[in-house]
């Protein structure tokens, strides 16, 4: 029988991530599976409860398998009761024991693991430390400046002033659902959430549960969400203003969200694009990709700085969110750009209790996601700055769709597929393979959905598996390939796909099937009768798989040769498109003095351009 009341049902569809984990307690092949080792397991149990421990709390379940089976267990009474104490016996400090629930009268083993207030050691055997789905051993110094940071210096953890009373009931107990605690009283969840403490018969509340539950609104003058909407694409000032503020939004932080997400959904535009093989009324910004935005300004901004907040501006050509505080310490934006898993929190309370809530998933996928949807979107990647004490997201909806998308386009011809399909075969398209892992940070599906969804297009003769166990992988079938004329995605290395200079753009927000092969770029004719001789040679010797200080050479020259040069321009005569001209080398060129900006103080302006430092030809920087 369970010995405590926990519901497990949020758990069964939920894929692996920040907060939860799941393992088979079987092993071998279908069919011929037999029990795990019991050793093996404990010694999993204590790793994973101190890596949970470590970072924000989370839930590790036994009994479920990779796919999402419930196969339960079949450990004895006695072993059973050294499994369960594992997080006692092998942990330092000791965490709480695990316990056993019944879903349809299969049992399961179940360890709720709290985040631990000091660093959580295996007896001899280091850290562990939870990051996205995965558990890293890190040093202590680390989780200690982590827990010393996130859990008692932001001002999340500060004391509020409010009591229970003051918070809603109904989005309590929407939380606690959410968690798997529904029979438990408010008063423990918010404990358990480190969202309260209690001191003696008083409960404590901190600021998280003020910003996260109050009836009514935060005692924090710019918790809400600014939005302004600006006629154009620059702003303009006196007799030429021309930015209408919308009313502000304010409450608990899910109300905020959920009136954000109506505001801003009705002043998007939603233009005819291309989505799938068909043209659909779509927004100009994919959905996922400006609410996950959204979603981390709010959750990650720095809510000690009270006389800034969340403003989203809605430009004619793009879309701002912009939070106050830049990022925590030991985040760099260079990090964020490589889409890196990164574990540190700001504000740890608010973003567990957003998951139990719904507003975020807990895959730890969400930036690359966005990026994944933004590119599938047929858009430029996000661009992602801090400006002194503000972080800006900036999604474009300028179309990148190029020849070779079309052609791969018009070679799926009139074939019925889900959004889901065709976001399958664009990935194998664009990088020559798909497997369950990039498909579940695309399209946010779990393990078995992304699986049965690769499996009915191989029986399709859409996809071929190529089958590696863990590490399996599909790529376009051969009768696919002929079909569209063998053409192939796969990446080019430093710079991105040539831009579509020989025909008007479809949309401004079609998604993005794919990218080109090497044989694309020079097939465009883009005019360099601007540039100086040496420079238009230099542009022609790049070949298509230049190295980066090769081509940051010509970028250079480039730049020495015109008094300004903007992104596009450099991209248009490269002949590729600039999503990843600014991160990969503009970036970097200017951070280490090799160009500068027009606009130095604004590095997202609509104008920015770039000038050379020194004047060089690459003919004396080979």
């Amino acid at each position: 029988m369970p010995d405590r009341e926990f519901d497990i049902t949020p758990f069964l569809s939920q894929d692996e991530g920040q907060h939860f984990d799941r393992k088979s307690m079987y092993q071998g092949p279908p069919g011929a599976k037999k029990p795990r080792g019991r050793r093996e397991v404990r010694e999993q149990v204590a790793e994973y409860v101190a890596a949970f421990a470590n970072a924000d709390g989370g839930v590790l379940v036994l009994g479920i398998e990779d796919d999402g089976t419930i196969t339960g267990h079949s450990v004895p009474s006695k072993p059973m009761d050294l499994l369960l104490s594992a997080p006692q016996a092998l942990l330092d400090p000791p965490q709480p024991e695990g316990f056993l629930v019944s879903h349809e009268g299969i049992e399961l083993i179940v360890f709720d693991v709290p985040a631990a207030d000091v660093p959580v050691q295996m007896t001899g055997n280091g850290f562990p430390l939870r990051v996205g789905d995965e558990t890293v051993r890190v040093r202590e110094s680390l989780i200690s400046a982590s827990k010393q940071q996130g859990m008692h210096e932001s001002w999340e953890s500060r004391r509020s002033p409010c009591t229970l009373d003051d918070l809603d009931p109904d989005l309590l107990a929407r939380g606690r659902a959410g968690a798997g605690l529904s029979a438990w009283t408010d008063e423990e969840y918010l404990l358990r959430r480190k969202l309260a403490d209690r001191r003696g018969h008083q409960l404590l509340l901190r600021r998280a549960a003020e910003l996260l539950f109050a009836r009514y609104e935060p005692d924090h003058p710019n918790a809400g969400i600014r939005v302004f909407r600006v006629i154009g694409t620059t702003r303009r000032f006196g007799v030429e203003h021309n930015v209408e503020e919308r009313p502000r939004i304010e409450g608990n932080l899910p109300t905020v969200l959920d009136k954000a997400r109506t505001e801003i959904g009705g002043l998007l535009r939603r233009p005819s694009r291309l989505m799938g093989t068909r043209f659909r009324e779509m927004p100009e910004y994919p959905d996922f990709a400006w609410r996950e935005a959204m979603h981390n300004a709010v959750a990650h901004r720095d809510y000690a700085i009270q006389g800034a907040g969340t403003e989203i501006w809605m430009f004619e050509d793009r879309m701002e969110v912009v939070s106050a505080g830049a990022f925590p310490e030991g985040v760099t934006l260079e990090q964020v750009l490589r889409l890196e898993r990164i574990h540190r929190s700001r504000n740890p309370r608010i973003v567990r209790v957003l998951v139990d809530l719904g507003y975020a998933k807990d895959q730890g996928e969400g930036i690359p996601r966005m990026f994944a949807e933004m590119e599938d979107a047929f858009l430029p990647h996000p661009d992602v700055e801090v400006q002194g004490q503000q972080v800006a997201v900036t999604l474009r909806n300028t179309s990148t769709l190029t020849a070779a998308d079309r052609r791969f386009v018009a070679g799926l011809g009139d074939a019925e597929l889900s959004l889901g399909e065709f976001r399958a075969l664009l990935m194998a398209y664009r990088r020559d393979r798909v497997d369950n892992a990039g498909l579940r940070a695309v399209m946010g599906l779990d393990t078995l959905a992304a699986s049965q969804l690769l499996r009915g297009l191989r029986d399709r003769d859409l996809l071929a598996l190529h089958s590696h166990g863990a590490a399996s992988y599909y790529t376009l079938s051969a009768a696919l390939r002929e079909h569209i004329g063998g053409s192939s995605g796969a990446d080019r290395g430093e710079l991105d796909d040539p831009i579509d200079t020989t025909s008007a753009p479809i949309d401004t927000t079609s998604a993005r099937i794919g990218g080109s092969s090497g044989a694309d770029r020079g097939e465009l004719g883009t005019d360099r009768g601007e540039l100086p001789a040496n420079v238009q040679r230099a542009i022609e010797d790049l070949g298509t798989r230049p190295r980066k200080e090769r081509l940051r050479t010509v970028i250079e020259a480039i730049c020495a040769a015109r008094k300004w040069t903007t992104s596009g321009e450099i991209a248009r005569f490269l002949n590729f498109s600039q999503r990843k001209l600014g991160s990969r080398h503009l970036l970097p060129m200017v951070q280490a003095g090799v160009l500068r900006r027009r606009y130095p103080d604004s590095p997202t302006h609509p104008e920015q351009a770039y000038r050379a430092t020194q004047m060089s030809t690459p003919s004396n920087r080979e």
